[in-house]
């Protein structure tokens, strides 16, 4: 059965600098401890990254795999969700999901709409779960957000607003997909 919810946001910051921030490989685990434990790249191929996210409990290493896709420009699917270890019980044993993440200009507040669209195949007997797994889901997704907009405000203190995406575009800094990302949002698409 099919269970399908959406979450929408404004963000206070740019297109350009939402998406970079989505992209930047190095805050996944600097940022989303309280999240994760690790995060590894098993395959990449084109937009497609598989990945394995852990976190340790009960003295194991649990997580799960994932493939995550970016459509350019600013549109993030993550299907393929399966434990890790697949023997270890766990929700993605019965529970199917797919999101997708849009992030959409305000050109009058240069700021950011999200939509953050869930969806869900659940057995008829975990069916009266739903409401459950959608508030867990949305609590993660809300933690996840308030990391990654606390991250921004920091670094737009350090170098300003107007200089932020110039950050993201050094050479030194490590983002998923960022030739892509600079043939959309490159230096002269501004913070």
């Amino acid at each position: 059965m099919k269970f399908c919810f959406s979450v929408v946001q404004e963000l206070d910051c740019s297109l350009a600098v939402s998406v970079a921030a989505y992209l930047d490989c190095e805050h996944y685990i600097f940022l989303h401890k309280s999240l994760t434990d690790s995060v590894e790249i098993v395959k990449v191929d084109g937009f497609k990254i598989t990945v394995h996210q852990s976190w340790k409990a009960f003295g194991l290493k649990l997580g799960h795999a994932k493939t995550g896709e970016y459509v350019p420009p600013a549109e993030f699917l993550i299907y393929d969700v399966k434990p890790v270890p697949r023997w270890f019980p766990s929700i993605h044993h019965v529970v199917d999901m797919k999101t997708r993440l849009r992030y959409a200009a305000v050109p009058e507040r240069d700021s950011t709409l999200m939509r953050f669209d869930v969806e869900l195949d659940i057995p008829f007997w975990l069916w009266p779960m739903r409401r459950f797994l959608q508030r867990l889901i949305e609590k993660l997704h809300a933690q996840q957000v308030l990391e990654d907009m606390v991250m921004i405000k920091r670094r737009e203190k350090l170098v300003g607003r107007k200089n932020l995406l110039a950050v993201y575009l050094k050479d030194h800094h490590f983002c998923y997909h960022k030739d892509e990302f600079l043939k959309h949002f490159g230096a002269g698409a501004g913070a």
